[in-house]
């Protein structure tokens, strides 16, 4: 019997019933899509890092190690369960092509390395150790897509090619954000190459479960040992892998929450509607002495069916949009070994989300069980103009929303986008970068790349960059390395979040991490080891910095007498216009000059992530558009009913179908144009705030959004306008169905 009730419930309200049900699927599908790339993600990354047993530990270090000296250190420190050196060869980009494409452009340090004794193994795209014969090598995984290749094309070294036999995936340099690659060849193969690179060392350690990374590396620090390079622990390598598939999970997450929070709004709406419109008939069923619990229940019913249905639904959609959206962290991690897993999490977060809408649903059905038999029969419905105010009311939140959800993942593509996205980064703003790394003498190489800017006309401002490696003391005594960029960081300043650029000679910046993780700021103090002594530094300003694992300094010159080895060397360049820049870097390529456009260098970088974004645009903007049609059709298609009476008389005394049409038309348009207006502002309040907290995990503090204007102010709005156009022309179509003598033959 509660079947059929609720089945001819469905039939008799079935626009009503169908929206319901739109709602509850976009919704359990967009949270099931985010728990299912977030399993597939994580779960594909600890398989990776587990089978490639990737170091707790790794220190880089360019210049000769003592073996034994590290050997005695690992015997001292129990916990350690592993150590080795792996070598890795520096390789000249402009010496270097894949596929006969030059890697001449390329921003990543690309380098030969052999496969690892103990741990930290490069695994092939079944995850299992390859086996490299002579003249052969496994490219990054990454380069595959990126450089157009297949098993059988070549990788030219100078005058040595060695034939590609397969992709590798590199837990540690998966990432693009990662500023290497390892190219994995035979050992013979290695030795007959070496003399065309420089050489590098990799000093990693697998630690026991309980140990502290951070103690570890202060330990590691005060001993002494090799550390001319970048510090990096499991969990930053987890963070960087993570982070480009992430981005598009926090999208679609956010996209998940607000249009969780639209259809809970809209389903309460549409319910009281249906309730007031039925008020009568529960008195009728009350009257005939069945119980409020049993006529809750029947209503209740219905919408249990509706969210089985729309749960079903959602997570077969989940399913078959993930497939597109999981292709790439599958090319670069694998398939994550947590099949069941998967099904479980996901089922469970479709329940929840139709479990939230029917404990919503619930309460607004409670209202029923208050009304005694009189009221249910006899009291008026809520004024109509109030009513009404409410529908126009949820059609400007719901524009509102929906705008929002499609200017938040666009803003924050165009910002990873933009050349000026690069201050976040820790990186000047200039229009040029040049890297000095892979030469015997990196400080005299430097030197002469600045005469040729110096004495180049068409060069308009030009910065030099030194890094080297400090020994550090806080008040407290700890000791830790610092990677200090030396130089005038006046003129391409970062973005700081505290403080200024240091300009005098005992000042010194730091990155958001290191004063995070130093428990420093700006006034406080810190001791600088060099070959000439100690010296204080006065912290003069906190900066934005995810390169190099976030963890960099900044100072002018820590002490001109000072041989400390230069680690790399990195000159900013902006030149006078009109000079032709790609002209220009071609001229320099030319020299054996790494020069790159900074454009270029956020290109790569970030190519992986704007990738991911760029379909989490699509998923939020489809689901925008949806919802805002549909909603904006079912409320001006209820007006309309509503006021039937109303616009029978206006026929009736003379007014066109299409007069009246137009009326509605300005109604539905009005609240619709100042919710677009609402989102713009709401994007630009709340969505850079919401993707400045996830960037300032990463180092990247006091956020700003950069905005392309024009898909901001036309493209955007335009979409959501034109959406909301045909909805409402859709919503108020039935006034032509209206006839004059209708009134007449009922009263208001």
């Amino acid at each position: 019997m509660t079947g059929k009730l609720i089945w001819n419930d469905i039939r008799q309200n079935k626009l009503l019933s169908f929206v319901t049900l739109v709602f509850m699927t976009i919704t359990a599908m967009l949270l099931a899509l985010t728990v299912l790339l977030s399993v597939n993600l994580l779960g594909a990354i600890d398989d990776l890092m587990a089978k490639a047993q990737t170091p707790d530990f790794l220190q880089m270090h360019a210049g000769e190690i003592d073996r034994e000296e590290i050997s005695q250190f690992a015997g001292k420190h129990d916990e350690i369960k592993e150590w080795q050196v792996c070598r890795f060869l520096n390789l000249e980009n402009s010496s270097v092509s894949l596929g006969g494409k030059s890697l001449a452009d390329s921003t990543q340090d690309n380098g030969l390395c052999v496969q690892g004794d103990q741990f930290d193994y490069l695994l092939d795209m079944e995850n299992k150790r390859p086996e490299v014969a002579k003249g052969e090598v496994y490219v990054p995984a990454g380069y595959r897509a990126l450089y157009d290749l297949s098993v059988g094309d070549f990788l030219q070294i100078g005058s040595c090619k060695l034939k590609i036999a397969g992709f590798i995936r590199d837990s540690q340099m998966n990432s693009m954000m990662a500023s290497s690659k390892r190219f994995l060849v035979n050992e013979a193969d290695y030795e007959r190459i070496k003399e065309q690179g420089e050489e590098e060392y990799l000093i990693e350690f697998l630690l026991q479960e309980e140990a502290d990374t951070g103690v570890f590396g202060t330990a590691y620090a005060e001993a002494g040992l090799p550390a001319n390079g970048p510090t990096v622990t499991k969990p930053l390598i987890r963070m960087m892998n993570a982070l480009s598939d992430g981005m598009m999970i926090l999208v679609i997450f956010l996209v998940s929450i607000v249009v969780l929070l639209i259809s809970l709004l809209c389903i309460r709406f549409v319910l009281a509607l249906r309730m007031e419109k039925d008020m009568r008939e529960v008195g009728m069923l009350k009257a005939l002495g069945i119980g409020k619990k049993e006529i809750r229940q029947i209503y209740f019913s219905k919408y249990v069916l509706l969210a089985a249905c729309g749960a079903l639904v959602g997570l077969v959609f989940a399913y078959l949009i993930q497939g597109p959206l999981v292709k790439q962290m599958q090319e670069l991690y694998g398939v994550a070994k947590s099949g069941w897993q998967t099904g479980i999490f996901s089922v469970l977060a479709v329940m929840l989300t139709e479990g939230i809408i029917l404990f919503s649903i619930r309460k607004g059905l409670k209202r029923t069980e208050k009304l005694s038999v009189l009221e249910a029969l006899f009291l008026e419905p809520r004024e109509e103009k109030k009513k009404e105010y409410l529908q126009y009311l949820l059609i400007g939140f719901v524009t509102a929303a929906c705008v929002f959800l499609m200017l938040v993942p666009e803003n924050l593509y165009s910002t990873l986008s933009s050349p000026d996205f690069v201050t976040y980064m820790g990186i000047g703003n200039g229009e040029i970068r040049i890297d000095v790394r892979q030469t015997e003498d990196i400080a005299r190489t430097t030197m002469e790349v600045a005469e040729n800017l110096i004495n180049d006309e068409r060069v308009e401002k030009f910065t030099v960059l030194q890094t080297k490696n400090y020994s550090s003391f806080l008040a407290d005594g700890t000791k830790c390395n610092l990677m200090v960029e030396e130089g005038d960081h006046t003129v391409f300043p970062v973005s700081y979040v505290n403080g200024t650029a240091p300009e005098k000679e005992n000042e010194i910046a730091l990155s958001t991490l290191n004063a995070k993780e130093l428990g420093v700021s700006v006034g406080d103090s810190l001791i600088l080891q060099t070959g000439n002594g100690t010296t204080t530094y006065a912290v003069c300003g906190i900066y934005s910095d995810i390169t190099n694992g976030g963890k960099t300094a900044k100072a002018d010159i820590v002490n001109a007498q000072d041989d400390t080895t230069v680690m790399w060397s990195i000159l900013y360049v902006s030149l006078k216009s009109p000079v032709s820049r790609q002209e220009w870097l071609s001229e320099y390529s030319s020299k054996g000059i790494k020069a790159v456009d900074i454009a270029d260098y956020v290109a790569q970088t970030y190519g992986q992530t704007l990738q991911q974004i760029k379909l989490a645009k699509g998923v939020a903007a489809g689901a925008a558009v949806v919802i805002i049609f549909v909603v904006i059709m079912l409320f001006m298609r209820l007006i309309v009913e509503k006021k039937r009476y109303s616009i029978s008389l206006q026929k009736a005394l003379g007014f066109t179908s299409g007069s009246i049409r137009k009326s509605y038309m300005i109604k539905g348009l009005l609240p619709a144009a100042v919710g677009i207006v609402t989102g713009l502002l709401l994007c630009s309040v709340l969505g850079e705030g919401l993707c400045g907290m996830f960037l300032q995990t990463l180092g990247a503090d006091g956020f700003r959004f950069v905005v392309e204007w024009e898909k901001i102010l036309l493209l955007i709005p335009a979409l959501a306008l034109l959406t909301v156009v045909l909805a409402v022309r859709l919503g108020i179509s039935e006034i032509k169905k209206v006839k004059a003598f209708e009134c007449c033959m009922r009263k208001e």
